[in-house]
């Protein structure tokens, strides 16, 4: 609204061209009187376009919501296991004896999930005593 009646009051002298930072034709329309008026009346019209045309100020993007952790959700390996009991022992919390042992315990052969193989050809889960593959014979690795 302001530049609008400053460019009705002030024109003549190439404000608004000024105001935008088009110092050329600010400078040519000061030195020819807004070309000759024509000028003037073209940057009245621009003004009044400005005015109406105001964008809309810019909406912030929206964030997306926070993911709630859910530790029942992320059940812990054995490496998570193995991790949090290095850090305590680095952290002088446990020995390292203490920690020798909790390592022993997850990694130890008499787990279920290490009492099986699985044959590299069928994907068949055999004992891991046996020489031979239950399901299409192939020898397993031992």
């Amino acid at each position: 609204m302001v530049i609008f009646i400053l460019t009705i009051l002030f024109g003549w002298a190439g404000f608004y061209r000024f105001y935008k930072r088009q110092y050329f034709r600010g400078i040519l329309y000061l030195i020819t009187f807004r070309l000759f008026y024509i000028g003037w009346i073209i940057d009245i019209v621009c003004a009044l376009r400005d005015m109406l045309a105001k964008p809309a100020a810019p909406q912030p993007a929206p964030v997306p919501p926070a993911m709630p952790y859910h530790p029942a959700a992320h059940p812990a390996t054995d490496a998570d296991e193995l991790m949090k009991y290095k850090r305590l022992w680095d952290s002088g919390a446990i020995t390292k004896a203490e920690y020798e042992q909790k390592k022993e315990e997850l990694l130890s052969k008499d787990k279920p999930e290490n009492k099986f193989t699985v044959c590299p050809y069928c994907g068949t889960k055999n004992d891991k005593s046996a020489a031979k593959c239950s399901a299409c014979g192939a020898f397993l690795e031992i």
